[in-house]
């Protein structure tokens, strides 16, 4: 039970940390910042979609660690996610409409999520 609960925070930290660094390396490195209101159409999307595949890798990552009994290091992550997303809006840190700003966090959960499918499905054993 206890080396369950270990792991289950081990992914969640690691988890967290992961979706930190590559979605700032797929909208800061490589796309020098996203803005809704001030970013290409080009910008927004593809680096849309690279923020999105940072969030299926950070799920997968997750995913590994934890294992496939459970789902608690994604709820939690999912939690900071919409608890981040809630706090830029209310806080007026963007300048971005407010749809934007949550499509962008329902995205980050989304691929996140994703993560866990893929690992569920297609990686039968977990180290």
């Amino acid at each position: 039970m206890a080396k369950g609960i270990l792991w289950g925070v081990l992914a969640t930290v690691i988890g967290e940390i992961a979706l930190v660094l590559l979605t700032t390396l797929a909208q800061e490195v490589l796309f020098g910042g996203i803005s809704y209101n001030t970013s290409s159409n080009f910008d927004i999307i593809f680096g849309g979609l690279a923020t999105f595949i940072a969030a299926v890798l950070a799920g997968v990552i997750t995913s590994k660690i934890a294992g496939h009994s459970t789902y608690w290091p994604h709820i939690i992550i999912s939690f900071l996610i919409t608890a981040e997303t809630i706090y830029l809006i209310a806080s007026d840190q963007t300048n971005d409409p407010i749809w934007s700003d949550a499509l962008a966090g329902l995205t980050l959960i989304l691929g996140i999520w994703l993560g866990r499918f893929l690992v569920i499905q297609y990686c039968k054993s977990i180290a």
